[in-house]
């Protein structure tokens, strides 16, 4: 299926009804045409007829004695069990690639037509599928830079009431670490952590940092049990040092640091608030962006909708705790 476009107008008037979103998605999913989702045979199934709001989809019936059972593309997707059709799921995929900064549920729900608990959810969903379920070492090509930030808001925005001693800094109370390493020209990974000690620091490097690698940081101390295993080089901030020199090369924390702040500015500008539960969800969401920043328009959503076949996240499961 031919599929290109250049703006919105363009990507709505493509997807123009459910059959054509259903089609897309088989195309990106099923390659080789229908597979079940229940047991997984490709034997091509039974075409029966679509039950519900839309009379025109493609549904099928599993052809094996043994399992018989009914399907369509969205089955065992993160689609399934939405009353949302794919329609409105393709722009919410679109708008929250596309937006440098994200988009915040009252504003999806606002574009697409949908209450503001129905877009949080399809958000939140939509942030599960961008998850790099297969991540490759950092470091083997280039070197890797290594810093944390802490999220959460600033203690002068907060009423009197509301205000917590000790509220800035490494030992906030009240922010959530998230852990970042960078490859210079690469790719960032981030992870959201309990603390930043030395043993959180060095296993989160050991398990995502190719051995032999350069490693840039700050002079936290944390840093500093960095193994032998890593050439580890460490740029001082203080007095306004940002670049260390050795041997004729220059080494610095910009890349990942730049990283940060299009991460606060998304909180500040857009979201307002990241809850340290979802946190996780909303890294991976400006760490694909970032990883896929060289990427065209329709690269980003195929990345996305490609995906889509990963377990249902339910709206009980966000909410409980």
């Amino acid at each position: 299926m031919e599929f290109t476009f250049k703006t919105l107008h363009q990507f709505n008037d493509f997807f123009k009804d459910e059959k054509t979103c259903y089609q897309f998605l088989e195309s990106e999913l099923w390659t080789d045409g229908p597979v079940c989702p229940h047991c997984g045979s490709m034997k091509k199934p039974y075409i029966v007829k679509p039950r519900g709001k839309f009379k025109d989809i493609p549904s099928y019936r599993c052809s094996e004695r043994v399992c018989d059972l009914p399907f369509t593309v969205r089955t065992n997707s993160i689609f399934e069990g939405s009353k949302v059709e794919l329609r409105k799921w393709f722009q919410a995929i679109y708008e929250i690639t596309t937006s440098k900064k994200g988009i915040s549920s009252m504003e999806l729900a606002t574009r697409i037509g949908v209450s503001q608990k129905t877009s949080w959810l399809m958000n939140h969903k939509i942030r599960n599928m961008l998850a790099d379920t297969a991540p490759e070492l950092l470091g083997e090509n280039d070197m890797v830079q290594a810093d944390e930030t802490y999220v959460g808001g600033k203690n002068k925005n907060r009423h009197k009431n509301k205000k917590i001693e000790g509220s800035q800094g490494r030992s906030a109370a009240d922010k959530t670490p998230v852990v970042g390493l960078i490859e210079k020209g690469g790719k960032v990974m981030t992870f959201v952590t309990q603390n930043t000690d030395a043993d959180t620091l060095n296993e989160i490097i050991n398990n995502n940092v190719a051995e032999g690698a350069t490693i840039v940081t700050d002079a936290y101390r944390s840093y500093s049990t960095i193994g032998n295993a890593y050439h580890h080089i460490t740029v001082k901030h203080e007095n306004g040092g940002y670049i260390t020199e050795q041997n004729g090369h220059k080494f610095h924390t910009q890349n990942i640091e730049n990283f940060w702040s299009q991460l606060k500015r998304g909180y500040v500008g857009i979201y307002h608030y990241m809850s340290p539960k979802h946190l996780h969800r909303y890294c991976n969401e400006f760490a694909t962006r970032y990883n896929l920043r060289d990427t065209s328009n329709i690269s980003r959503f195929l990345h996305v909708v490609r995906n889509a076949d990963i377990e249902r996240i339910t709206y009980k499961k966000l909410t409980k705790g």
